[in-house]
């Protein structure tokens, strides 16, 4: 039997707006292709699009279902271009590094501001223990563009006229003649206004590299929603984002890694399913650097100016978007085990779920995790 048929743009714009609709009419092509031989997609797998790239010093991989076949590559670059050009501290005149390098500050663009509004987010929400203005100290203990070229010795004098630079709250924002606080401002921004973001000292600078590869998960997942696509997985340098399930109806599956250095094999400690969420992992057994036998993690207290020293390797965050996933990762191993437990207990409304690594004196790894992971989670047994 030999059944043709077309499937207009109209058709496609309407059922990918509902998922439901949108898997219906998957199976409904499959089946057809199945009673006739010259129908080449025959399964949901066939309408599978993988795409990757490099970008932000890492790599980049896209999964997503797709009845038009589309190859959205071109346009995942372009994406990740602007978001270089506005907020990469490696790269060289971005809009960042303007405003790094400026005495009394910048303008800066939409996008800027918007990885700003939710980096404060998070700092309030974790009362400081994330804060991006800690960039001085970062390149000061070698873990930001400088390359691990850390100082021989660290001096105390100088860690404290660094942490004189470590204050999210003096930044303001001149927009139409007026000055606004970051909390002032939310909610109220219109993509015409122009804005200039004030240094209140010179020498502060600005580090977005500890929300930045999940947030560009989040602007990568917008362009992919605009495009009516609700099956999908992104990830950037390892922050992941997922949609909707697969259409055979099973969730997304990511492996969360031992705390192990680098120098060993990579070996599973869990699996987590999601749909429709972001995810991200932040962890101090990778990268470090030893000096005089004591271990320095990348990670950096912003109210001490030294880098953390408690037992938590391991922090995954799930939220409602990658970005968030990315900083509150970053708070928790600020905060150390029992702080964090603490912060989740106490801010449950925040809907982020946490699966923690942690260490005793023995060298045995301690875990906690969050009652909203629960039925999400899956132990790797050894």
């Amino acid at each position: 039997m030999i059944i043709e048929f077309t499937i207009n743009s109209i058709f496609f714009a309407h059922v990918m707006k509902n998922t439901a609709l949108y898997l219906s009419a998957l199976s409904f092509i499959v089946g057809l292709a199945s009673c006739n031989a010259e129908l080449e997609k025959t399964t949901s797998e066939e309408f599978k699009q993988t795409i990757t790239g490099e970008a932000q010093g890492t790599t980049w991989r896209i999964v997503y279902y797709d009845l038009q076949e589309r190859n959205f590559k071109p346009q995942v670059d372009s994406i990740l271009k602007r978001v270089d050009e506005s907020v990469s501290t490696y790269l060289s005149n971005s809009v960042i590094d303007q405003w790094n390098t400026s005495d009394s500050g910048a303008y800066i663009d939409h996008l800027f501001f918007d990885l700003l509004a939710m980096s404060w987010e998070v700092y309030e929400a974790s009362n400081g223990a994330f804060d991006p203005t800690v960039k001085p100290l970062v390149s000061y203990w070698g873990f930001g563009p400088e390359r691990f070229e850390h100082p021989e010795l660290v001096e105390q004098h100088k860690i404290d006229s660094l942490l004189e630079l470590i204050n999210f709250d003096t930044l303001r924002i001149i927009r139409n003649k007026g000055s606004f606080g970051m909390s002032e401002l939310k909610g109220s921004m219109k993509k015409t206004d122009k804005l200039f973001l004030t240094k209140p000292v010179p020498g502060m600078q600005l580090d977005f590299n500890a929300i930045g590869q999940g947030w560009s998960v989040d602007q990568v997942v917008k362009f992919l929603e605009a495009q009516d696509l609700k099956l999908f997985f992104v990830e950037i340098g390892g922050e992941i984002a997922v949609g909707y399930p697969k259409p055979d109806g099973s969730l997304w599956r990511f492996g969360i890694d031992k705390p192990i250095d680098e120098n060993a094999e990579r070996e599973l400690q869990a699996v987590i399913n999601l749909r429709n969420k972001g995810l991200a992992t932040s962890g101090n057994y990778r990268k470090f650097y030893e000096k005089n036998g004591v271990r320095f993690s990348h990670t950096i207290d912003p109210t001490t100016g030294y880098p953390v020293q408690h037992n938590l390797l391991s922090a995954t965050v799930v939220s409602k978007n990658a970005g968030l996933a990315d900083a509150y990762a970053t708070a928790f191993m600020v905060m150390g085990m029992d702080s964090s437990i603490h912060f989740i207990e106490e801010h449950d409304y925040l809907s982020n779920f946490v699966y923690l690594i942690s260490s005793d004196e023995e060298g045995n790894y301690k875990t906690f995790t969050s009652k909203q992971l629960e039925s999400a989670i899956e132990l790797v047994e050894e």
